[in-house]
């Protein structure tokens, strides 16, 4: 078919992967009159400008971080063609994905993403443990299927996200959500409108490399980041974990008020805890060795997760206060 492809890279502080990705899109054995790589710098504060003038892109930097969000639709907006093609500063494609897309002949198209190297320690396989989990049977999914097309039946089950992404321009456009700003979850709300226009193929016959954060610091900022907008989607009223949010708050609140009354019941608070702790340990193991991973790494994960949660709560309690005020 030779689809004309514009593919979209943006990237906040990303010194130290961008030019890995962009060695990737630009090697594409793919004709280079029928692609252009658009860069849009959301007002980074390394080399990542710096290092992506070098390469033969369409580099456009933002004067303001905006969020990936924006940044994503300043470049598409500025795309010369219509097949858009979203690709995360941290992933390498496979040297014939463009060449598989086009003759795969479906869009929207997620590639298979590789994220896991086999590590035995450490938060990458904390990550690809809690992944098994979540996303059982689809994660891995390349190990068990080779298409799925994603719909409002499964949506839920199956990993997805626009870390590599390829859409229509004008269905792109038309499934973004109303509200639009840094904490908008916006992968999960734009994926979940365009499955109602057209199903989405997650397909393992084409792939790509994700490189995950590996830094303790850049671990803690991206979870402690990902909180509100996971809450921003599943924890509203109306989403698929309201209930079960809000009962949670309902306890802590009963458990607060007896133990302000019998402090004694803190006794039974702790050991509450520490049971749960271990079942979590127990229950996402696939070997004993796991424990120690999951031991170590959930703490982390779970006071940054929940941080970004409360600051995304306390942002819902100070917009309600501001509107009665208005009003």
């Amino acid at each position: 078919m030779n689809l004309r492809f514009s593919i979209i890279v943006p990237v906040f502080n990303g010194e130290e992967m961008i030019a890995s990705c962009l060695d990737a899109l630009i090697k594409q054995d793919y004709d280079p009159k029928l692609f252009e790589v658009i860069v849009v710098n959301d007002a980074s504060t390394d080399r990542t400008a710096e290092i992506a003038s070098r390469y033969p892109v369409r580099l456009i930097n933002l004067e303001k971080n905006s969020g990936r969000i924006h940044a994503r639709n300043t470049g598409a907006r500025a795309a010369r063609y219509e097949c858009l093609m979203f690709n995360d500063y941290r992933v390498v494609p496979e040297r014939k994905l463009l060449r598989k897309i086009d003759a795969r002949n479906y869009r929207p198209v997620m590639p298979d993403v590789m994220d896991y190297d086999g590590s035995k320690w450490g938060f990458k396989r904390f990550f690809y443990l809690l992944r098994c989990k979540i996303y059982k049977p689809f994660y891995p999914f390349s190990a068990k299927f080779s298409e799925v097309f994603i719909t409002p039946e499964n949506f839920n089950r199956i990993p997805k996200g626009t870390t590599n992404f390829v859409c229509d321009k004008e269905l792109w456009f038309q499934s973004q959500p109303e509200k639009i700003d840094k904490y908008t979850n916006d992968d999960t709300r734009v994926l979940k409108s365009i499955i109602k226009v057209k199903p989405i193929l997650r397909t393992s016959h084409m792939s790509v490399e994700y490189f995950q954060r590996t830094g303790l610091k850049q671990i803690v900022k991206h979870t402690y980041e990902r909180g509100p907008r996971f809450a921003d989607y599943y924890l509203r009223q109306g989403g698929i974990y309201f209930l079960p949010y809000a009962m949670a708050w309902f306890t802590l609140i009963v458990f607060i008020l007896f133990t302000l009354w019998e402090p004694r019941i803190l006794f039974f608070v702790f050991g509450l805890v520490f049971f749960s702790y271990l079942s979590i340990i127990l229950y996402m193991k696939q070997n004993w060795r796991d424990c120690f991973v999951v031991g170590a790494c959930f703490p982390v994960i779970f006071i940054c997760f929940g941080l970004g949660i409360l600051k995304w709560q306390f942002q819902q309690i100070r917009n309600v206060v501001f509107v009665r005020k208005i009003s």
